[in-house]
């Protein structure tokens, strides 16, 4: 696991910007599996500035994760944060991106067609997740065993109360549908990025504890090219 730390929020998020440009740069169909949530909005932003028209027509990028029941077009859906901060203002041609559907009546098929999206591909090149303070990683909650392909789960009480920030109004959040820990071990290079005090002390459990489902964050560990990028605030304790 390799760990790189950068004095703010601002140089992480160039940082990260530059690195996945230049990755689809050098592979233009590159398959990319993209989160949501606060750190990698200003990633994204900067992407929108830095990248070149058309840039992202021949790749394929998969959503991380879904709320189950919250409609694509909530501003706390996550394919609403990755649409509005990078895809629409690229211009980036639906047809080269897919998100779970939160909605569906089947989510079995759901997490099948996305498991078959990923594995048609031989797997992501570069998948790039946040870490929640219990240490879950996308949707996948302490104790999902590290050899899960797309599932459903029971969000953790901490998980509902901390998403509850991309919403306006209080909003019930009970299950969320995600890429498992699997896809993550067989992406050619997966990155956890950090920002915050706040984080400070999962990601020290991450890297000092042993390979755990009860933690799933530590399956970074095991990664052939796991990597976390923190800032200075995030990597205080490691």
């Amino acid at each position: 696991m390799q760990i790189e730390t950068f004095e703010n929020p601002e140089a992480l998020a160039l940082h990260t910007a530059q690195y996945i440009i230049d990755l689809v740069r050098n592979k233009p169909d590159a398959t990319l599996i993209l989160t949501s949530g606060d750190t990698p909005v200003h990633t994204y932003k900067l992407i929108t500035q830095m990248a070149e028209p058309g840039l992202f027509d021949k790749t394929t990028i998969v959503g991380l994760d879904e709320w189950v029941g919250i409609p694509p077009t909530s501003e706390g859906s996550c394919r609403y944060i990755v649409e509005e901060n990078l895809l629409k203002p690229l211009n980036v041609n639906p047809e080269v991106y897919t998100f779970f559907d939160g909605l569906s009546d089947d989510l079995q098929s759901e997490c099948k067609r996305i498991d078959k999206i990923l594995l048609d591909k031989g797997g992501a090149d570069f998948m790039i997740v946040g870490i929640g303070l219990n240490g879950h990683i996308g949707l996948n909650e302490p104790g999902t065993p590290f050899d899960l392909y797309c599932h459903v789960s029971q969000l953790a009480d901490i998980t509902v109360s901390v998403g509850q920030k991309y919403f306006k109004e209080n909003t019930a959040l009970t299950q969320g549908i995600t890429v498992g820990l699997k896809h993550l071990m067989e992406a050619k290079t997966a990155v956890i990025i950090a920002s915050g005090a706040r984080k400070a002390g999962i990601l020290k459990r991450t890297v000092e504890e042993k390979p755990d489902p009860e933690l799933p964050s530590t399956i970074f560990q095991l990664h052939a090219d796991g990597r976390i990028w923190a800032d200075e605030a995030a990597a205080a304790l490691i």
